[in-house]
């Protein structure tokens, strides 16, 4: 597919190399001199030189013969018009408009003015995506990661492997064989000092890793509770950082009868804070400030760190550990480091809105078989959900016999609502919806497999 991308900050060179990665014909609008000479050094992609708002510049980027434009620069007003230009232009063209927007009620109301009137197709909002992310982890304390799949007849989580788990040092195969609960899920993957395996049976557990599950919901969630949770009363959230993500987490969090608290040092934020928000308990100082810590008491909260710096984020995430909150979450904006962040101990939960974004855009560009896209919060992986049609090339085909990549795994198979753990003897029905992890290097690999398209792939 062609792909035209206008912007090329952190989030729109990001798409573009997942995308490159992919096999597709990407043009990036960047109007910074600079930043271009850095994306034609990086990048196996053309980059215009102009601004995203200019028709001569889109016309440049020969966006009439793109496929899909996606408008991410960190301006909303010029990702809005720039939307709207594509649109008046394409006439006749089929071309898919998406739309990053930060601000999205400062420029929509449902009783004046949609997207819809710029010609957006699809909006991505990264404010919501991310407050909806914190929400889903703060409902499952237990759990890093939470996907579901076929209206929650199937469910993936992460959970950590702790020094006390009963079957530490065991190999899968034998865990699976000694409890059966073990023999109804999958274990997709297993992310260990950084790097992310795909397991064999022989493969061993041990504490610290952090293991990917599927399988049907209520067995997960039995697993979940007799092997990788503790206590937890979140009543107490705490916010560090009163920034858009704190206002809009604070406003959702108070819907739900939690009791929520805003740290922010810069006094001016913290009367601005208290005019908009109800019951909602204001402090001004540093979170990593000895005193206030001892002041807030924060046994059994969670501390959730969503300022705009990610040192202080890191910091007051290490400082609420050392205080004995319950658990931490930490976001992290430069997505390059959510990974390396992750491995830290004393750090719960990391999420980056702009890795959100990112994933939500991915997302967006595939299409056709695929009922599912999720892309992992702290690994580059992801899970498609695949519905088997006739044109699937191993329809009928047993697991054993198809020439899978190693960098992926079929983690459940969905018939007629009841959830399959799969062998190799189990072959692909007509109908079915497949789960499938992958790692970046097998996209391409298995799409083939699955789809046929005009396009030769999910589009």
């Amino acid at each position: 597919m062609k792909i035209v991308i206008a912007g090329g900050g952190d989030i729109g060179v990001k798409i573009a190399e997942k995308l490159i990665f992919e096999n597709h014909d990407v043009t990036i609008i960047e109007k910074d001199l600079q930043l271009i000479k850095i994306l034609q050094n990086k990048l196996d992609a053309m980059v215009i030189h102009g601004d995203i708002t200019s028709i001569e510049t889109l016309l440049k980027s020969n966006i009439l013969n793109a496929d899909f434009f996606l408008a991410v620069s960190n301006n909303d007003s010029d990702n809005i018009i720039a939307c709207n230009i594509v649109n008046k232009s394409k006439k006749d063209k089929n071309i898919s408009i998406i739309c990053k927007v930060d601000s999205y009620y400062k420029y929509f109301n449902k009783d004046y003015i949609m997207p819809i009137d710029f010609g957006i197709d699809t909006m991505i909002k990264p404010l919501e995506i991310t407050v909806a992310k914190i929400i889903d982890l703060l409902n499952n304390p237990n759990i890093f990661e939470i996907m579901n799949y076929a209206e929650n007849s199937a469910q993936l989580v992460g959970v950590k492997v702790k020094r006390n788990f009963i079957y530490k040092g065991m190999p899968i195969s034998e865990i699976a064989s000694t409890d059966n609960m073990f023999s109804k899920v999958m274990l997709v993957a297993i992310q260990r000092d950084g790097k992310v395996i795909i397991p064999k049976g022989n493969d061993v557990v041990y504490p610290k890793d952090k293991l990917y599950l599927v399988g049907k919901m209520e067995t997960i969630k039995t697993i979940v509770k007799e092997h990788f949770s503790r206590p937890m009363n979140l009543k107490n959230i705490i916010i560090v950082g009163g920034t858009k993500y704190a206002i809009e987490l604070a406003k959702a969090l108070s819907k739900m009868n939690k009791i929520v608290t805003i740290i922010e040092e810069d006094k001016f934020k913290c009367k601005k804070l208290s005019f908009v928000l109800d019951d909602v308990l204001i402090m001004n100082g540093s979170a990593t400030d000895s005193h206030l810590m001892d002041e807030l008491s924060i046994e059994n909260s969670c501390v959730i760190s969503i300022s705009d710096n990610d040192e202080y984020n890191i910091l007051s995430a290490f400082t609420a550990k050392k205080y004995n909150a319950s658990k931490t979450m930490c976001m992290i904006k430069n997505s390059s480091i959510v990974t390396l962040i992750n491995n830290l101990d004393p750090i719960d939960t990391v999420f980056s809105p702009h890795a959100l974004t990112i994933a939500e855009a991915i997302k967006l560009t595939r299409k056709s078989d695929l009922f599912s896209v999720s892309p992992f919060n702290e690994i580059d992986a992801e899970t498609i959900g695949i519905n088997i049609t006739k044109d699937s090339k191993i329809l009928g085909t047993p697991i054993k016999d198809i020439d899978f990549p190693e960098e992926s795994i079929i983690g459940v198979i969905i018939r007629d609502n009841n959830v399959i753990i799969p062998s190799g003897n189990d072959s692909l029905q007509l109908g079915d919806k497949v789960i499938i992890f992958l790692l970046p290097e097998a996209i391409s690999k298995v799409e083939k497999m699955f789809t046929s398209s005009k396009f030769g792939g999910w589009r």
